[in-house]
């Protein structure tokens, strides 16, 4: 079943129409009988990519899912917390080379951000959720908590959660170390709402802390329309290839939020 959900969201995806319509062109422009309809896939393709990393359609999309969080520069003082629980991204075992070489920018910048929150929170403990990734290597949390553990966190103030492989197993496991008590949730930005929704279906207490956030940099939650735009017109000067990744995630956390909700897992 999951696989079959994987292929799905890859083929629909704004990445996997956009390179279907660029492979269909050159397919049927140099091996079929309709040229001009391979001539138009391959412009319609190339029109798609220009979309998608000139525009700022993935600022757009990706601010609709960090703006409902909002930076935590200070834990709250009440409730009590005394758990911060980290979710994984990805990362491969290396031994030749130093965990932060090992870990995706992305998990590196939820445990930075996890790290940070710790620190404020004198006596709580850090947990870091994530197993295997890749076949051969051990659970994803362990490379995590040897990455805190080398950034100066002590190892009686880690835990490990190295069972759960998805969103939704990564909070069933880690409520088992947390309850119904209240904890901070951190992952990326544009992850916690699909998280945090999956924590609150089991019956838990997450205060979300945003890491790695992107959008709402550039596009606050209070802008007034010449400011919107401003930052539009502007967006148009700095075309990237992030932004085609950018497109691809926030497809990703739509298609994976409706998918859990037939699931009934949000």
């Amino acid at each position: 079943m999951d696989t079959l959900k994987r292929t799905l969201e890859v083929t629909i995806s704004p990445l996997g129409i956009m390179s279907l319509m660029l492979a269909g062109g050159v397919i049927l422009s140099l091996y079929g009988h309709r040229p001009r309809q391979g001539r138009r896939l391959l412009v319609s393709g190339a029109l798609l990519y220009l979309v998608f990393t000139f525009s700022p359609l993935a600022e757009i999309l990706m601010r609709g899912l960090e703006k409902p969080f909002e930076p935590m520069l200070v834990p709250p003082g009440e409730p009590k917390i005394d758990r911060i629980v980290v979710l994984s991204g990805y990362g491969e075992f290396h031994p030749a080379f130093p965990v932060t070489s090992n870990l995706s920018g992305e998990t590196v910048g939820r445990l930075a951000e996890g790290i940070r929150l710790h620190r404020l929170l004198p006596g709580s403990k850090l947990i870091v959720s994530g197993g295997v990734v890749r076949e051969g290597d051990g659970p994803i949390a362990g490379l995590m908590a040897d990455f805190a553990r080398q950034l100066g966190v002590r190892a009686e103030d880690i835990l490990v959660e190295g069972n759960s492989t998805t969103t939704y197993e990564n909070l069933l496991e880690v409520r088992k170390m947390v309850g119904s008590y209240p904890f901070v949730l951190v992952t990326s930005a544009c992850d916690l709402w699909r998280a945090s929704a999956v924590a609150r279906k089991l019956g838990m207490a997450p205060i979300p802390a945003p890491a790695g956030i992107w959008a709402l940099k550039d596009y606050p939650a209070r802008m007034n329309a010449s400011q919107w735009a401003t930052s539009l017109l502007g967006g148009f000067a700095h075309p990237s290839p992030t932004r085609l990744a950018r497109i691809q995630w926030a497809y990703h956390e739509h298609a994976g939020y409706v998918w859990y909700r037939l699931l009934g897992r949000v």
